[in-house]
């Protein structure tokens, strides 16, 4: 049996009678970056400066691992980098095999990052909506840093744990856009 089309009840979790607006407890103004994954960051970096003027965050080379919720470790070798200057972030990840951080499709749209609070509790509000966890990044402390779940039409959304440090990028944190 074919699988049916996602509907208006996918994304409002509930009947399209409900009001959209009780579906989510992400704060308006809580996304902060747009992900994409590119073959290079330093490309990539320079053709988006040519053309848009953007300035840049230092380049971070991530040596991590993602736990996915079915027990995997997905070990990530990528670069990444965040435009500054904007109200929202661009991020430019070097993709890393074996992990969810690959170019999915022929996109080189990634995921949509926002703050939150409390990542597991994210994540069960996620999982009430269909949008199940991937994967996340433990922090040192054994903490959330980001989740990344996957909703309808395969669009990734990374949750960012407001306690979770980036040197560089304060000024994206949701206190210091008040």
């Amino acid at each position: 049996m074919a699988e049916a089309a996602p509907t208006l009840k996918h994304w409002t979790g509930g009947p399209a009678s409900n009001n959209m607006h009780t579906m989510t407890t992400v704060k308006p103004g809580s996304i902060w970056h747009i992900g994409f994954i590119v073959d290079n960051v330093d490309t990539a970096m320079a053709d988006l400066t040519a053309a848009l003027g953007l300035s840049w965050a230092d380049i971070h080379h991530v040596k991590a691992n993602l736990q996915g919720l079915d027990g995997r470790v997905y070990r990530v070798d990528s670069r990444v980098v965040f435009s500054v200057d904007q109200p929202v972030s661009i991020e430019l990840i070097e993709p890393s095999h074996d992990t969810p951080l690959v170019r999915r499709g022929d996109s080189a749209f990634h995921h949509i990052g926002y703050w939150s609070e409390n990542l597991v509790a994210e994540q069960s509000r996620l999982d009430e909506h269909s949008w199940p966890c991937l994967a996340y990044r433990p922090d040192d402390q054994g903490d959330r840093r980001i989740q990344l779940s996957e909703g309808p039409f395969g669009i990734l959304i990374e949750a960012c744990s407001t306690l979770a440090s980036r040197p560089g990028l304060e000024h994206f944190y949701p206190d210091a856009r008040s």
